[in-house]
């Protein structure tokens, strides 16, 4: 009889997770791995927000034109309608939402390469409609957009904002703490509609289309119904974002942007929620390596050495892609499962070798016995 795992147990990898990157900003304070982190969850949302379109068996070469178009309409609403972000980051999402739906609805029942060959036209579409739009700024970008530090900002000068400032979160912090419950929440509502009745449906769909349409499984529907959810986060964290850095470019959430958020799934794990996650984190941890460590050594108990660590490892930063993909080859070679399925690997060859030492005690005590 197999024992079940408790709650506890399993969900004690998010528990971690999201304890770190509660007191982070204690430790770890500085703008730079602050900017990090924020980048880190902005990753995570799109990768996990992009692996619950591909529950239907559909990859979608999309996603970081979403996040755009996100990103676009929260800022080109808060600057030339001047409307307040309370109202401009859901519009965002929505927005992401709606074109998604117009644009899936067309492929809705292609599959597999079919279905990557039209998400990857439409991406390119619509990159290609922000730049050339004079109220995106084109293909300069948009500047001056209402910045998210700066309203949040103004709980600093409440009372409750004097308790902040004592234990040392000031706009910045606040930022990140903002990023930090947008992330959770959205990781969240992804976990709870996987694990429903519906992620449910879509995963049979993705086994076998054609049974589960013998069963009366609407697939243009739940396809859809994929996409919008998928395209809704995506939207949302790049709301929030555009109200961050205050400057968009189209260039930045261009086919490379979903590139990345496809290594991000597929290094980490596909076949698991956590599995996005923890390819996000790794992967831009490995890539802003460069940048953190110029910053630290930037700093007054520096070491000669570790600023010359640091220019060696920075004059080597160009060739991240290359060594991600080589991760990419060995994660597929040796770890099918991806980087969350090391533990149950580790495991399962200790049961192994513990099963061999088992059946080689019992031939020796048998032998002995046929001996004697």
């Amino acid at each position: 009889m197999i024992a079940k795992k408790s709650p506890l147990l399993s969900n004690l990898p998010y528990l971690v997770l999201t304890l770190f990157f509660i007191l982070a900003p204690i430790g770890l304070g500085s703008r730079t791995w602050l900017n990090s982190f924020i980048t880190i969850f902005v990753s995570v949302v799109g990768s996990v927000s992009l692996r619950t379109i591909s529950l239907s068996g559909n990859m979608s070469f999309a996603h970081g034109a979403f996040i755009g178009l996100g990103a676009y309409a929260a800022g080109v609403l808060s600057k030339t309608l001047g409307l307040p972000m309370y109202l401009t980051i859901p519009a965002g999402a929505i927005a992401a939402t709606i074109i998604g739906l117009i644009t899936g609805w067309p492929f809705a029942r292609l599959r597999s390469i079919y279905f990557c060959m039209g998400s990857m036209f439409m991406g390119v579409a619509i990159i290609q409609f922000i730049s050339s739009v004079t109220l995106t700024g084109g293909a300069i970008g948009l500047i001056g957009i209402p910045s998210l530090s700066r309203v949040l900002s103004g709980i600093l000068n409440t009372g409750f904002g004097a308790f902040l400032t004592r234990i040392g979160i000031g706009s910045s912090q606040l930022s990140y703490y903002f990023f930090l419950l947008i992330t959770l929440i959205s990781l969240l509502c992804m976990y709870r509609f996987e694990h429903s009745r519906i992620g449910w449906t879509l995963k049979a769909l993705s086994q076998s289309p054609e049974v589960a349409a013998s069963t009366g499984i609407n697939e243009r529907y739940f396809r859809l119904l994929s996409v919008c959810v998928g395209c809704f986060f995506a939207g949302l964290i790049g709301a929030v974002y555009a109200h961050y850095n205050t400057t968009l470019a189209p260039n930045n959430y261009n086919m490379g942007v979903t590139l990345w958020l496809i290594m991000y799934m597929m290094i980490g794990g596909k076949n698991s929620f956590l599995g996005p996650i923890v390819g996000a984190i790794v992967l831009e941890i490995i890539k802003q390596v460069s940048s953190l460590l110029t910053a630290m050594s930037g700093g007054q108990n520096a070491s000669a050495s570790f600023i010359s660590l640091s220019r060696l490892i920075g004059k080597y930063a160009s060739y991240v892609p290359f060594f991600t993909a080589l991760v990419l080859l060995i994660v597929a070679y040796f770890l099918p499962g991806g980087l969350v399925s090391i533990p149950s690997v580790i495991r399962k060859k200790s049961a192994r070798r513990a099963d061999g030492k088992t059946s080689l005690a019992g031939a020796a005590k048998g032998g002995g016995g046929d001996a004697s």
